[in-house]
């Protein structure tokens, strides 16, 4: 097993270089100051609001006016109206909020010598070392999930320990220590939702308490166990819903945490051509290398890669709420983009890479939230806003069950739910569990697209439409009723509503097959697909964004939205090739220097970067691909790894970057498994291990001169796979562990049983 550790040797200088940890359900960030550590800490319930989003039963009415103008062609008029039309139907989302500071004063100054910091992505251990008045100092910080704390050590191999430790957060109620324990209750900006912050010393020094700090003497070592828990958990007795691991031992604590979060981590990884004499630099030193490109770097793509699954094992757990636009850590009380749910890219790319990296057991989290906080709401909404049967989840949502629409015009889009629930199919492909999709997966499916059967309408083509509706977060000219340009936001059915409301139907469709239904509500939902519009091509030969060839007012806009039939669904692929030309003429137009294009100079949002580099894989473009991954990691990443996303850090981007590499390696979106369908030339060997495909498979593979040289095959079900090699080995015979020889035809193998291959 590779080991992953970014290293540093100075301090973080910004809350944006800090370490995460995390157990799914809480965690901190650790900023390794020499003479005062600082921990963020965050639970994921502590979060404000001022009450659920209000459904507006005047919607249908408005909506059916506007609808009724776009239909006539007077998208302008419609566009205008809307915006006064609409404007008691947006109600505002609140921010999840840090849960304060805990903060560990060990020094009267910051001079020290040999100090480093590092992050185990593999075990899930930030760790702090350094030399100071003749005496090691080490501090290490985790966050079980075994044993649900944050555990804080402090360790000097000479002298002794003289440590406060204090609790600091506006809004907060009281302070109080007591007993070796500290406790802080506190509430959030809005709503008043309560919550406590325990801190206790397991030492066998002296603790005393006074006005809410802790002082720590007499010990050469200590540990602070650290918890929270939330009225919104536990009602009015949370602060007594604290309770700390019996077995408290450090040793102990820290193995069980290891043992839990290595499990995870260490089913999948990535070796790519690396420079060993790099592995002994610092993260920022190796990044400013990469930045010239001397030496080409692999292993910080893996170390990029691991990261990216890290944050995943770190801010989703069985049993936690999914991880937000920050996955689980922040550092204010009112956050960017309230660091809450959006569900217009954002929390898919959060689970893009799931399945694919040997995650799925973290995916559940998403899937629990859509059908415990999701699904009854959207069903309020859907007949309060639409009268229509089924769910709806609009743009964003948070833990108050927020599904109607929000913060303006843009807020009119309707696809959370429908979006979200292509997850659920992915993982009823990759895993193919059946009591899933029947138990958890099929309802939801179900009223996602029963919702737009009862409202969508015929246009004057034949076609069934919805709107209004948006491409986010685009807007396209149009002429006005003085014949001015105008742009235009609103619009019936843009491509992407094409896109998501077809491959949801698809999916219900094939989900009723796999489970043997056949009802009303298929042959509803049948029909309705039927009378979808096609995808159309623009006269400039690439794929419309709207339903008419209108002209775009950014041409380089970053949301990529009219690509989603490619990816992250797959309804455009080889098999539909003029559709296919046209997806690369679309995405080669964003990121190849048009004017106002998003360039590589000025593409500043990591998860467009990925979303990009995942169509350049599909496409089977690798040195495309490699050119965003450095792309990426220059314009996006921190010395962490954490991706900046207009100045503050996004999880999306660092998972989306996981999936783009991952759809390099590996492809099962088209009924086969494809290996290496888009490497670069920069990766003529390597390896990847513990990848799974669609179909219930999981695969090693070892590659050298761009040939595959080794296969461990694994399926979970009985069946044949079939496996697609590079262009190169269109008849290579490999040698199996069980004595067969295996020839591939055409380039292609069908293998049926666990069984380990080389080339011959």
């Amino acid at each position: 097993m590779n080991e992953y550790r970014i290293y540093n040797n100075t301090p973080s200088a910004t809350w944006e270089d800090s370490y995460p940890v995390g157990n799914g359900r809480m965690g901190a960030t650790i900023m390794g100051y020499v003479d005062e550590e600082t921990l963020f800490l965050n639970e994921e319930s502590v979060w404000s609001s001022r009450g659920k989003g209000i459904p507006n039963p005047k919607m249908p009415e408005k909506l059916r006016k506007i609808r009724d103008l776009f239909i006539a062609g007077k998208e302008a008029e419609g566009d205008k109206i809307a915006k006064d039309l609409f404007s008691d139907c947006f109600s505002r989302i609140c921010s999840y909020e840090t849960a304060g500071k805990i903060k560990v004063s060990l020094h009267d100054n910051g001079k020290c010598k040999n100090y480093t910091n590092d992050l185990d992505l593999m075990r899930g251990v930030a760790k702090i070392e350094y030399d100071k008045d003749g005496s090691h100092y080490t501090r290490e910080c985790f966050a079980s999930h075994p044993d649900d704390v944050i555990v804080y050590r402090v360790e000097s191999d000479n002298t002794p320990l003289n440590a406060t430790i204090f609790f600091e957060r506006e809004n907060t109620i009281s302070v109080k220590s007591a007993d070796g324990e500290l406790t802080a209750i506190c509430k959030t900006v809005f709503g008043d939702h309560k919550f406590a912050v325990k801190a206790r010393v397991i030492t066998d020094g002296l603790v005393s308490c006074k006005d809410g700090d802790l002082t720590i003497s007499s010990t050469k070592s200590f540990t602070l166990l650290i918890s929270l828990a939330t009225e919104f958990r536990h009602g009015e007795s949370f602060a007594d819903a604290i309770v700390f691991p019996v077995k408290n031992d450090y040793n102990m604590l820290k193995m069980r945490h290891e043992k839990d979060f290595l499990s995870l981590m260490s089913r999948a990884d990535i070796v790519l051509p690396q420079v060993h004499e790099l592995d002994k630099i610092t993260m920022p030193e190796r990044r400013r290398i990469r930045s010239f490109n001397k030496p080409i770097d692999g292993a910080l793509v893996s170390y990029q890669w691991q990261f990216g699954r890290y944050i995943i094992v770190s801010s989703s757990r069985a049993g936690s709420l999914p991880a937000n636009l920050q996955g689980l850590w922040v550092k204010s009380l009112g956050n960017e983009w309230s660091a809450d749910y959006h569900t217009n890219i954002n929390i898919q790319a959060n689970y893009w890479p799931a399945e694919v990296t040997n995650l799925s057991d973290c995916h559940t989290a998403l899937f629990d939230y859509m059908n415990e906080y999701l699904y009854e709401s959207g069903k309020e909404t859907a007949k309060i806003c639409y009268n229509a049967r089924g769910t709806v989840t609009h743009h964003l949502s948070d833990i108050y069950k927020f599904t109607t629409p929000a913060d303006g015009l843009w807020g009119i889009w309707p696809h959370g739910a429908s979006w979200l629930s292509y997850h659920m199919w992915e993982h009823f492909l990759f895993t193919q569990d059946k009591e899933f999709l029947k138990n958890e997966a099929y309802d939801f499916l179900r009223d996602s697209a029963i919702f737009f059967v009862d409202t969508m309408v015929e246009n004057n083509e034949g076609y069934l439409v919805y709107g209004p509706s948006t491409s986010p977060e685009n807007r396209y000219w149009v002429k006005d009723e003085n014949g001015e340009d105008y742009a235009c936001y609103l619009t019936l059915s843009s491509t992407m509503d094409v896109g998501i409301i077809g491959g949801l139907f698809r999916n219900f469709l094939a989900a009723s097959e796999v489970l043997g239904i056949e009802d009303e509500y298929v042959r509803e939902i049948r029909e309705a697909h039927k009378k979808l519009p096609p995808f159309k091509i623009s006269e400039s030969g690439r794929i419309q964004e709207w339903i008419k060839d209108y002209e775009e007012t950014e041409k380089g806009h970053f949301h990529i939205s009219h690509s989603f039939a490619h990816f992250p669904d797959c309804a455009i692929n080889h098999s539909t090739p003029e559709l296919l030309e046209a997806m690369k003429k679309t995405i080669y137009g964003r990121i190849n220097g048009e004017a106002n294009a998003m360039g590589y100079n000025s593409l500043k949002v990591g998860w467009s970067v990925a979303w990009a580099m995942a169509h350049l894989a599909r496409f089977g473009h690798g040195n495309k691909a490699y050119e965003l991954i450095q792309a990426y990691l220059e314009l996006t990443s921190t010395r962490n790894l954490w991706d900046l996303h207009a100045r503050c850090w996004q999880i999306d981007g660092n998972c989306g970057f996981v999936a783009g590499v991952s759809e390099m390696l590996i492809q099962s979106h088209e009924g086969y498994i494809a290996l290496l369908p888009a490497l670069p030339k920069q990766w003529d060997h390597g390896s990847f291990r513990g990848l799974r495909a669609r179909g219930g498979a999981e695969l090693d593979i070892r590659w050298e001169d761009y040939d595959i040289k080794e296969i461990f095959f694994t399926p979970n079900v009985d069946g044949d796979f079939i496996i697609a090699l590079p262009e190169s080995q269109k008849s290579t015979t490999f040698k199996g562990n069980d004595g067969n020889t295996y020839t591939a035809v055409d380039g292609k193998l069908t293998l049926n049983k666990r069984v380990q291959l080389r080339a011959e």
